[in-house]
């Protein structure tokens, strides 16, 4: 009887364990597809950018992509960055580390965020949260297998398209982009609007006297209150990847009625333009 028990246990563990990694190797597949999905729709690079190009730009806004390196390049059409930080859920929430690549077109604006929480070697929860074709979702899953959250919708759309908006400042050359409009606000600020199929996001960007990009400012759809709520991404490092000045360790903050509440502290490791 005692043998009949410890085999079927066996059977169980094996056929569990055999779930569990069919669900990561699917779950990791499909991200692999959509990533291949954004690099094969992604357009040609256009001209190299020129003083004119920033010439019609707000001031700080000129003065930021010239100190920013971009003048002389070509806008990417393709944007891979690696990143590590923590993320928590809630004010009073423990904070989980993790690892993180993530893939951007230029044109068409779209990315692709994919994460390991608490590390790539040994992730507890895989999760992807994405911008493509127009459309934006959210989805993490335990062991690849059981979902902790899961999110699509109209709502997302414009939620997504300001993450990408924000996120330019790690490809600043896609900031002189024909979907991309300035309106200077101040000599250390200007407000940035993208537009992409019938969407729009705007922000404020703020610069310090050396021109360096120091934070974002927007409101944004926030999936735990269901409100539009003002949403900042302070930075607290700056660096260079191949000649391009960019920020490189920040946090995003929620601007709530009951405080601020930093959800998650990042540093971008790897950059690569193509």
């Amino acid at each position: 009887m005692l043998r009949l028990i410890v085999l079927s246990l066996v059977v169980v563990l094996v056929a569990a364990g055999g779930f569990i990694g069919w669900s990561y190797w699917s779950f990791r597949h499909s991200i692999d597809a959509e990533v291949a999905a954004l690099v094969a729709a992604a357009g040609a690079s256009p001209d190299t950018i020129t003083q004119a190009d920033l010439a019609r730009l707000p001031a700080p806004v000129s003065r930021y992509l010239r100190a920013s390196g971009v003048v002389g390049r070509p806008v990417p059409s393709i944007v891979r960055l690696k990143q590590v930080g923590r993320l928590r859920g809630a004010p009073d929430a423990d904070w989980m580390s993790f690892e993180a690549e993530q893939v951007y077109s230029t044109n068409p604006p779209a990315f692709l965020w994919r994460a390991w929480f608490a590390s790539r070697s040994m992730p507890i929860v895989m999760g992807r949260d994405a911008y493509l074709d127009g459309a934006s979702s959210i989805e993490m899953r335990m062991l690849g297998a059981f979902p902790v959250a899961s999110e699509s919708g109209d709502a997302l759309i414009e939620a997504g398209l300001m993450r990408y908006l924000n996120e330019i400042m790690w490809f600043p050359q896609a900031y002189v982009g024909d979907n991309v409009t300035w309106r200077a606000v101040d000599a250390r600020s200007a407000e940035v609007t993208i537009s992409d199929r019938g969407h729009s996001a705007t922000g404020t960007v703020f610069f310090d006297d050396e021109g360096r990009l120091i934070n974002f400012r927007g409101g944004r759809y926030n999936t735990e209150t269901g409100n539009i709520e003002t949403w900042e991404t302070p930075i607290s490092a700056h660096g260079e990847f191949d000649g391009v000045a960019v920020p490189v360790a920040g946090q995003g903050v929620w601007k709530l009625d009951s405080g601020d509440f930093a959800y998650i502290e990042l540093r971008i490791v790897d950059i690569a333009y193509q």
